[in-house]
């Protein structure tokens, strides 16, 4: 995998390792395996960090350039971008249409994004759905709907969240109301949208461990596929192969909520390039549709906005942010939780244990990691669908989602939605709309006492 590396001068070097070796005197600790089972989630790069930082921190194994590295990719993944102007800056070059001005508007604190609320969407992309009426619609619009502009140009439209309530009941005859969203789009400005386009909402995801998910070998998650359930045991996960502007066609996709992304590279190129307009080495053309007449008109902030030394050094930044540890594994509410937590089926698909491959990123490599998490696509069931479609992805099935750092998912923000839509307030909520593939596990738990049901409650909140 190709590494995007920052060319710094020897003095610049000198300056910034100095100030690295401060910083990490000032640094949460190496992980100091807390518990009976001196579980380190994050390999050697785990951390002792349970507060709001706790989603912050760089692996606590990275040797000190790469320290340094992930500072400067820090302050350009905080910082705010600007239009660009007559002036050039380092950090112009916004939209012409964006969403946010900064990759920490969508996640703060690097942890998930907030759930929509009173309106607001911020933190939130709300693509079209696949459609045939969308033909007209797509060639005015992106394919998420871009709320913000700089001057001169024009917001692609407005959007508001509301909710509506589910109501259900445990075996044990305790009810329980869950939400679903529904997205209303108004003052589009390029045509209307058609009244059969439908939408769907994509929350930022938290951003730890991302390298260390980057470094499992493929064939290891290849070799996890069932996509026809030979084994009978109703789980048929899917490999998603996709076209990667850093590793070629047929990669493996393994980021995204639809895993239709294939490298932390690429992640980070799209999220500049749709969420604020930003071009980068990978995706350097500007993000114009064809009916937005004024928006290949107005000022570049570079070509491309962010340099080669920047975008490696934000990507370098979003692969080694560190997993926080769990210091209460070994208490024995936790171990009951999890024990049940397999016993009802949910471990098919949050799979505990990994161990990386080479990396670039010495520190991410030969680790033994727990995620929980496959990285295949399962069918989760109509209920979780939206209709949307997303390369290999059909619009009910969804890439199993890590859950190592689930339990400080409200401490680094208070406000985070669950699932990849924000509408599961609680980790409980967000297990009883599990269908699918997932239905099974899911019947398991609601027929569980309440004592039980606690449990493993208690220990995915030790994640």
């Amino acid at each position: 995998m190709r590494r995007y590396a920052v060319a710094v001068p020897a003095r610049r070097l000198f300056a910034f390792l100095a100030a690295a070796l401060v910083v990490a005197a000032c640094s949460p600790a190496g992980y100091g395996g807390y518990g009976d089972s001196g579980e380190a989630p994050g390999g050697e790069g785990t951390v002792d960090d349970y507060g709001p930082g706790a989603f912050s921190q760089p692996a606590s194994n990275l040797a000190d350039d790469d320290v340094a590295l992930f500072r400067i990719g820090d302050s350009f993944f905080t910082e705010p971008w600007e239009p660009a102007g007559p002036v050039a800056s380092e950090r112009d070059g916004l939209g012409p249409t964006y969403l946010a001005v900064s990759c920490a508007a969508c996640h703060p604190a690097d942890g998930r994004s907030s759930a929509p609320s009173g309106g607001s969407v911020l933190g939130a992309i709300v693509r079209f759905v696949d459609d045939a009426s969308m033909a007209t619609s797509l060639g005015a619009y992106h394919t998420q709907i871009q709320t913000e502009a700089v001057p001169g140009a024009t917001p692609e439209a407005s959007i508001a969240v509301t909710w509506s309530e589910v109501d259900g009941v445990y075996g044990d005859g305790t009810p329980f109301i869950l939400r679903r969203p529904e997205v209303m789009v108004s003052d589009a400005a390029f045509g209307p949208l058609g009244a059969s386009v439908a939408t769907g909402v994509r929350l930022g995801p938290p951003l730890i461990g991302l390298g260390l998910l980057e470094a499992i070998p493929a064939e290891d998650i290849i070799a996890r596929a069932d996509p026809d359930d030979q084994d009978g045991d109703g789980i048929s996960g899917v490999a998603s192969f996709v076209d990667s502007p850093s590793l070629g066609p047929g990669s493996l996709g393994r980021f995204g909520w639809k895993a239709n992304v294939a490298s932390v590279a690429d992640q980070t190129a799209i999220a500049y390039l749709l969420d604020l307009g930003i071009t980068s080495p990978l995706l350097p053309t500007e993000n114009c549709p064809t009916v937005q007449t004024g928006c290949a008109g107005l000022p570049s902030g570079g070509a491309p906005e962010i340099s080669e030394e920047r975008f490696s050094a934000v990507v370098a930044y979003a692969q080694t942010l560190a997993v926080p540890g769990r210091p209460s594994a070994g208490d024995t509410t936790v171990q009951q939780g999890g024990v049940l937590f397999e016993d009802i089926g949910c471990g098919s698909c949050h799979v505990a244990r990994w161990t990386t491959g080479d990396h670039a990123i010495e520190a991410l490599s030969r680790q033994a990691i727990i995620p929980y998490t496959d990285l295949l696509l399962h069918d989760m069931g109509p209920e979780l669908g939206d209709g949307r479609s997303d390369g290999v992805a059909g619009p009910t099935e969804w890439r199993t989602a890590p859950l190592w750092g689930l339990g400080l998912t409200r401490t680094v923000n208070p406000e985070a939605g669950f699932l990849h839509d924000g509408r599961a307030r609680s980790i409980e909520e967000a297990v009883l709309w599990h269908g699918g593939e997932a239905l099974g596990a899911r019947e398991a738990f609601v027929a569980l006492s309440a004592a039980d049901r606690q449990r493993v409650l208690v220990f995915l909140k030790s994640l």
